[in-house]
């Protein structure tokens, strides 16, 4: 198990976590419920897909922050739709309402609600939720020492080591068009490593499916301190690895990444690596 060496108050993040867990099983019932308005047959253009998403994320934002602030009013939360809100104090919430707005209007069930704590800038707890799948949705959580869960059984990365085995997720970033190239480059190195590729439209459920060993490595671009943290401490109390796509030290604020099962870390980022590499020539 890779833990992440950091001095927070436990008890406290406990707390945090289990309201968390408390909360994401309404939201995500109030989401379903949802669905079929926000679905993309009430849609005939571009632009009203994309007011479908918003719509989508908006559904359960401000009662997800309400709750949160009602129960630590001195904590600050950052949500992708809203901003920030709340006070200065030790412990912020970074969340992601809908992660995969465009599975969700397509009424395809791979979308997720993210909820992720920091402590004084680090990431001290995870909470996701996919209700989509599973009869009452799966919940993958995690805190810094105490081992990952999904559904409260613990999770472990697989121990695949060789990149011909292993299925790798990656997303497309919707600014893909300015930076094509360099996707095509991304994607023809790893499948010319033999790799085998899947997108699932949520990079939180893709990191979350390496933490349970059912994908083995990611990389991935244009990411939001919403996108990863909560299940970056997932991923880590599972066993796994994350960091910037050049190796460094992972932090929230990163906006590329490289992920896996920790077997296949460093093989990954050289196929990356020297891609770039070869691309910029």
């Amino acid at each position: 198990m890779q833990t992440q060496i950091i001095e927070f108050p436990l008890d406290e993040a406990e707390r945090r976590v289990r309201h968390a867990l408390n909360l994401v099983p309404n939201l995500g019932r109030s989401l379903l419920s949802a669905q079929d308005a926000l679905n993309i047959k009430n849609s005939s253009s571009s632009a009203a897909d994309k007011e479908l998403m918003e719509k989508a994320d908006r559904t359960i934002e401000r009662s997800m922050i309400r709750s949160i602030q009602t129960a630590f009013p001195k904590d600050r939360i950052v949500s992708e739709e809203e901003g920030q809100s709340g006070s200065d104090g030790d412990f912020e919430w970074w969340c992601d309402p809908v992660d995969g707005t465009r599975n969700f209007i397509h009424s395809i069930p791979l979308f997720c609600i993210s909820l992720g704590i920091t402590f004084r800038g680090s990431p001290v707890g995870g909470v996701v939720h996919v209700p989509g799948l599973g009869q009452a949705g799966n919940t993958y959580y995690a805190i810094p020492g105490q081992g990952a869960f999904k559904n409260q059984m613990p999770i472990q990365v697989s121990n695949v080591d060789q990149l011909e085995r292993a299925v790798m997720a990656s997303g497309l970033p919707y600014k893909r068009k300015e930076i094509l190239t360099d996707l095509v480059t991304d994607i023809f190195a790893f499948v010319s490593a033999g790799i085998g590729l899947r997108r699932t439209g949520s990079v939180i459920l893709d990191l979350c499916w390496i933490a349970e060993g059912r994908f083995d490595a990611l990389w991935d671009r244009d990411l939001k301190p919403w996108d990863t943290c909560a299940a970056s401490v997932i991923l880590l109390e599972a066993g796994g690895k994350i960091s910037g796509n050049a190796g460094e030290s992972f932090d929230i604020h990163l906006p590329q990444i490289v992920a896996s099962n920790g077997h296949l870390h460093d093989e990954a980022i050289s196929v990356l690596q020297k891609a770039r590499k070869t691309g910029m020539n």
